[in-house]
């Protein structure tokens, strides 16, 4: 399944889930979250597991992983892979994961996170560059309760499409399975990290077509060149550490160190062939070769940018562990004509998702998307009065 989050897109945005439907999706959830604890509390020989906990930096390890896979498979009725495991290290998620593949009735890249009836237009999160959208639930979650919400997910998850090397094709391809769930718009944008540079060009690619863009929001989104030029900077071992990954090294017992960094040898080497077969114009990669992590990377790297004519706000986190600080909109004021607005998050890079920088990303972010909202409704009242701003993308259909 390799980090894959199945969904139902069979309802349109007028039939979603009613009021009721809700409560029956929390004593769902509720269920498989006590099933997946007492399976993983007996894995980890543990009385008492908390939900937020990774499994393998708190008694797993990658011999009790394939173990514990089995029981939820035996127990579950399920088809889950340890590399599922990997995708979602804590209850909460794996719990999330298993919902979503028990209630799948059809494959897209837009995945419901929260389904509200009602008429607000929906927030779309994209992706980051590991493809899947598991840690975005608890973001939906802490929205304002009347506020629908997607995930899109990696194109090269799924498993009946070719995997596509160039971020523009990726974009398309999500536009148009966002386009079968909310035809119309205001669509409200926010991509986190790499999926940031997918939102921008996806705000790109509506914008051109016609259709208005609400909030366009990047969660700590650097600029290619920056990604570009990470691999240069700073001193030689700490490069090849984090470029490894060589922190999990301490999850594997000995003889399990050497597996993960021929793995991880592996996975780099397939990064090259990526980049190699982007610059002769090979733009899909088969399924049988394909890397989910590196495909998205050099889709990033290999990312033109072009000025938008639109606001971006930026969520930017606070702590920012890089030796070369970079400016305060990580350079995307020189494209977006309308002006960046930043809104600061306590937090790194990698924690911005998690407490407390979540309950402050969820606050900044109902406030956007209040405003977006306001704005389209000020923009209707006025289309036919007057010429739309020239600061912000308000195109009315």
């Amino acid at each position: 399944m390799e980090g894959r989050i199945p969904q139902d897109l069979s309802e349109s945005s007028e039939q979603q889930m009613k009021p009721g439907q809700e409560h029956h999706e929390e004593r769902t959830r509720a269920e498989i979250a006590a099933k997946v604890t007492e399976i993983w509390a007996r894995a980890v020989e543990r009385p008492e597991v908390d939900e937020h906990t990774d499994f393998y930096f708190h008694g797993g390890n990658h011999f009790l992983a394939p173990v514990m896979i089995q029981c939820i498979n035996d127990e579950m009725d399920l088809e889950l892979t340890v590399r599922d495991l990997e995708q979602a290290r804590t209850i909460a998620k794996l719990t999330d994961l298993i919902y979503f593949e028990k209630t799948r009735i059809d494959r897209s890249t837009v995945v419901p996170l929260r389904h509200i009836h009602g008429s607000r237009p929906p927030l779309f999160i994209v992706h980051g560059v590991g493809g899947n959208v598991l840690g975005f639930y608890s973001l939906a979650r802490c929205l304002n309760e009347g506020q629908p919400v997607y995930g899109i997910q990696a194109q090269s998850l799924l498993p009946d499409r070719e995997a596509l090397l160039g971020l523009e094709q990726m974009a398309a391809e999500y536009v148009a399975d966002m386009r079968a769930v909310f035809p119309q718009g205001p669509f409200n944008l926010l991509g986190f990290s790499f999926g940031g540079l997918v939102a921008y060009e996806i705000a790109q690619q509506l914008q051109a077509a016609g259709l208005e863009v609400g909030l366009l929001g990047m969660l700590d989104t650097r600029q290619p060149e920056w990604m570009r030029g990470v691999p240069t900077r700073g001193p030689l071992y700490r490069r090849i550490f984090w470029r490894m990954r060589l922190l999990y090294l301490r999850t594997h017992r000995r003889k399990g160190r050497l597996r993960y960094l021929w793995r991880r040898l592996g996975e780099r080497m397939q990064r090259v062939n990526y980049m190699y077969a982007a610059t002769k114009g090979q733009g899909k990669v088969a399924s049988s070769v394909r890397n989910v992590r590196e495909i998205n990377y050099v889709a990033g790297i290999s990312y033109t940018v072009r000025p938008y004519p639109g606001r971006v706000t930026l969520f930017r986190a606070e702590h920012d562990p890089n030796e070369q600080p970079l400016p305060p909109d990580l350079s995307w004021g020189q494209f977006a004509q309308g002006g960046v607005e930043i809104k600061d998050l306590p937090g790194d890079h990698g924690r911005i998702l998690y407490q407390p920088g979540l309950d402050a990303l969820a606050t900044e972010l109902t406030t956007a998307l209040r405003e977006a909202d306001s704005e389209h409704a000020t923009g209707s009242l006025r289309s036919g009065n007057a010429e739309p701003n020239p600061g912000r993308v308000s195109m009315e259909i």
